[in-house]
């Protein structure tokens, strides 16, 4: 496959998250971990060393795209065993794929980071229309009561519009109570303000919204998601345990999460915690009805076996697919550490050149031929012998051409032999007119089998040396720099470019390979 790196890439890291995502989920279930504040830090360390993980991983070097070197007397296409419609069509399908799943991806982000900032625009919407709490009796109390519990301090207003106690705001936080609020007892009151108060003095929206931000920009991967609703269910699970330690009211908390279970969902989505999302109902009163606690010592033993068995797990994931960085030839080390001053002077005379094309590009496959005999229309015919991996494409009817060394004469294949000696294939090629006088008829031609082609394609001569790396000619044709170039499929005197290369470049297609430690060289004409 020729997927473009930052696609392999993409779905290298993508495996990388989700085996680590579900080590972490084994390991918890294993371990039995169930206490919040052990949870929250593990969960958010896995999601920060999966971010980092690009970082710092190695990176595996790839070599250059190497050509397959021809044969002596031969040259021939890579993959010949594969049709050349087949392999242009994979080709260019991978290409198309990965450049839709990209613009997929970052269209998908563009939507979901505008859904956040609608969602911001209508909290600020919600606010100003939200109204103060001006009659409720004893509501200002067990509110100045809760801050001094809690030590934090936020306005408290009514919306209407919400069905769920919601807080927000930076340096000015501020809690919106349903109208249904007010119908609970005072206990119950001071249990969700406890609840929201709590948030505030742990700077918990700040949190909400860089997980909303995270989801978003990693919208395409489960992993993630999971990460963060792991992230959000142990942070509200520690703020339940506050809360009933705090007001000493665990029934009665009990039955305000509940009284908000099943009420109808806001009308937008806001980037704001609800006081009890509805998937997160059944863990929550399962571990305040446990009670569940972990002295110090487990905690700590805990997480460190969960932190040593993750961090194997991640270097397996690594190892099983590892992130690529752009190839390089296997001097570049070299060139990189001890790159010379001044750039050398190449005599224009001494290279050979080709301009980039954009077109169909012929698959050829080339050999030495022997004169065979006369057709019964008296034109004679050569026999070509190549590998059987070769002759996969070979066809009668296909168009060829025959090098005499004193001139060159049309053809097409008049039969392909089934029969397998050694590896190799024969085919037949009917000349369309006789042999030049002057050939030699006993001597070795080159022969030429045109076995398809690539539509539509970029395409150059190919290089002498077997490397992605060319010299691309500047304009005015007084220097080159070397390029990266990524190939595709060869023919035996052309090879399809993917990128590094546009049409109507020019480069060298002769061995430079004594120029190897240099950027650049000089062309002198």
């Amino acid at each position: 496959m020729n997927a473009p790196l930052w696609f392999s890439n993409l779905l290298s890291w993508s495996a990388q998250v989700a085996i680590i995502a579900f080590a972490a989920w084994l390991l918890a279930r294993i371990l039995r971990i169930e206490e919040p504040r052990a949870l929250l830090i593990q969960w958010r360390t896995l999601i920060l060393a999966c971010l980092l993980l690009p970082l710092i991983e190695p990176w595996h070097r790839l070599t250059a795209n190497l050509l397959i070197p021809a044969a002596s007397g031969t040259s021939f296409p890579d993959s010949t065993a594969v049709p050349a419609s087949a392999t242009s069509h994979s080709a260019l399908s991978i290409a198309l794929l990965a450049q839709i799943i990209g613009i997929v991806i970052l269209a998908g982000i563009a939507l979901r980071l505008t859904i956040i900032a609608f969602g911001l625009f209508k909290l600020r919407q919600l606010r100003r229309a939200s109204s103060a709490v001006l009659s409720q009796p004893g509501f200002p109390t067990i509110l100045a009561q809760m801050a001094d519990e809690t030590g934090a301090r936020a306005e408290a207003r009514i919306s209407a519009k919400l069905y769920s106690p919601v807080t927000f705001g930076f340096t000015r936080p501020i809690i919106l109570l349903p109208d249904r609020f007010f119908h609970l007892d005072a206990q119950a009151q001071a249990a969700i303000l406890c609840h929201e108060l709590l948030h505030v003095r742990r700077r918990d929206w700040a949190h909400h919204v860089a997980e909303e931000t995270l989801r978003a920009l990693l919208w395409f991967h489960p992993a993630i998601h999971w990460l963060v609703s792991r992230v959000r269910l142990a942070r509200e699970q520690l703020v339940d345990r506050e809360v009933v330690r705090l007001t000493g009211a665990r029934k009665t908390y009990l039955q305000a999460l509940l009284e908000f279970t099943g009420t109808p969902g806001r009308a937008v989505a806001i980037p704001a915690p609800p006081f009890l999302a509805e998937r997160q109902v059944v863990e929550r009163v399962a571990l305040m009805l446990k009670e569940v606690r972990m002295s110090r010592t487990r905690m700590i033993v805990s997480l460190s076996a969960a932190g040593c068995l993750l961090v194997a797990c991640a270097v397996l994931a690594v190892s099983v697919f590892p992130l690529q960085a752009a190839p390089r030839p296997q001097n570049s080390s070299q060139a990189q550490t001890a790159a010379p001053a001044s750039s050398p002077v190449v005599e224009a005379n001494t290279i050979w050149t080709d301009k980039v094309k954009r077109g169909d590009m012929p698959i050829q496959v080339r050999g030495l031929a022997k004169l065979a005999s006369s057709a019964s229309s008296g034109n004679p015919v050569v026999r070509i012998s190549l590998p059987e991996r070769m002759m996969g494409d070979a066809r009668v009817g296909q168009t060829a051409e025959v090098d005499t060394h004193n001139g060159v004469v049309k053809g097409h294949v008049s039969s392909v032999s089934r029969q397998v000696i050694l590896g190799v294939r024969t085919a037949d090629i009917t000349l369309d007119s006789p042999l030049p006088k002057t050939a030699d008829s006993t001597a070795s031609f080159d022969a030429t089998i045109e076995i398809g082609k690539l539509e539509n394609v970029v395409y150059v001569g190919r290089p002498a040396q077997a490397v992605g790396l060319l010299f691309k000619l500047s304009d005015d044709g007084k220097e080159a720099d070397r390029v990266h170039v990524q190939f595709g499929r060869a023919s035996a005197t052309t090879i399809q470019v993917l990128s590094g290369l546009e049409p109507r470049d020019t480069v060298i297609l002769s061995d430079m390979s004594p120029y190897d430690k240099f950027s650049r060289v000089q062309i002198k004409h």
